[in-house]
């Protein structure tokens, strides 16, 4: 069974006790790894309960095919549920679980396996789409909308005030992995403890360091046809753990704000004072590029990159081809396109 949009929140919030055959999948492994581990809790309160709880990697079933099998049908000695959580590799495993997905143990032991993108032909997603005993859940990036209410949680407990700059900041730079984004609200939430208000130097402070400002300037190198900037900044992102979902996703919110940019220049403004009217506000460091991208793009250009970047995004998660290689040919089409211009 496929679950997709409003379904997927309802099945985690009370999941259909029918189903003992969990995958999820997606870009954002952070999210794939919260949303195994909260599925987990509806039937162990205790994760770390060695009982009750057990943990396999793809090497574990590639070495023993009957293991998950196996594992689903042991009946816990202290009573209750069990939850078996299967980590997967790039490898395929679908031929090993093709039996449970066939035909379940008895019992209600839990199998929740995590992976990351798979496409829609990937033998494994196809298998627990098509099984009537499973249910294939996919996790990608947090949208705005996600973010936001992250960032809202994060501080309503403690009554804090979170300035409008800061809040859309935030949502600028966030949402690539759901653990990230967590790691870095806290690490905020610690850096104005004792205070009752988030302002942006506050946001800028505390997350201006961490991984998320790596994706601006593979934006920046892209939109000013820098090509060498370009190689580099994105072999940097994808080595500190970026996913190309990630990079393309910044890249269309920065030429999104060009092109609101460029809308304020048609009534017009100055392309210095445009910049100025965006909020959140361009970082200081990036004023001067921002400006010379604007003298540099115009309204149609600005389209067909942002519909060029969705396409690629797009082709990441549909057409199977690798993922890297989509990303950096479309950013690396956006910057030939900026080079000829300059």
């Amino acid at each position: 069974m496929k679950l997709a949009g409003a379904r997927i929140g309802a099945f985690l919030r009370a999941p259909d006790p029918k189903i003992r055959l969990i995958l999820i999948y997606g870009g954002d492994r952070g999210l794939v790894h919260e949303r195994a581990r909260d599925l987990g809790r509806t039937a162990v309160e205790n994760l770390s309960d060695p009982f009750r709880v057990t943990e396999l990697t793809a090497d574990d079933v590639r070495g023993d095919g009957a293991r998950v099998s196996d594992e689903l049908a042991q009946i816990s000695f202290v009573g209750g549920r069990r939850v078996v959580f299967l980590r997967m590799d790039a490898e395929d495993i679908s031929k090993h679980l093709q039996p449970v997905l066939d035909t379940p143990p008895p019992g209600d032991s839990l199998l929740i396996v995590e992976a990351g993108e798979l496409s829609a032909r990937a033998p494994v997603r196809k298998a627990f789409e098509a099984s009537a005993n499973a249910a294939a859940i996919a996790c990608y990036a947090d949208d705005d909308q996600h973010v936001g209410a992250l960032i809202d949680a994060t501080f309503a407990d403690g009554k804090i005030a979170v300035d409008r700059d800061a809040r859309e900041f935030l949502i600028g730079h966030l949402g690539s992995d759901r653990m990230v984004t967590r790691s870095e609200l806290d690490k905020l939430a610690l850096y104005v403890r004792g205070r009752d208000r988030v302002t942006l130097n506050d946001a800028i402070a505390a997350i201006g360091d961490s991984g998320a400002l790596s994706l601006d300037a593979i934006a920046f190198a892209a939109a000013e046809g820098n090509g060498a900037a370009l190689d580099k900044s994105i072999e940097r992102a994808l080595r500190e753990g970026e996913g190309p979902i990630a990079v393309l996703r910044a890249a269309l919110r920065h030429f999104h704000r060009l092109h609101l940019a460029m809308g304020h220049m048609q009534r017009g403004r100055s392309p210095d004072d445009a910049m100025k009217a965006l909020r959140p506000p361009v970082i200081f460091l990036h004023e001067d590029s921002f400006v010379r991208q604007l003298r540099l793009w115009n309204v149609e250009r600005l389209r067909s990159a942002l519909a060029l970047i969705s396409e690629a995004e797009r082709d990441c998660k549909s057409t199977g081809m690798p993922d890297e290689a989509v990303c950096h040919r479309a950013l690396m089409r956006i910057c030939l396109a900026a080079k000829r211009v300059r």
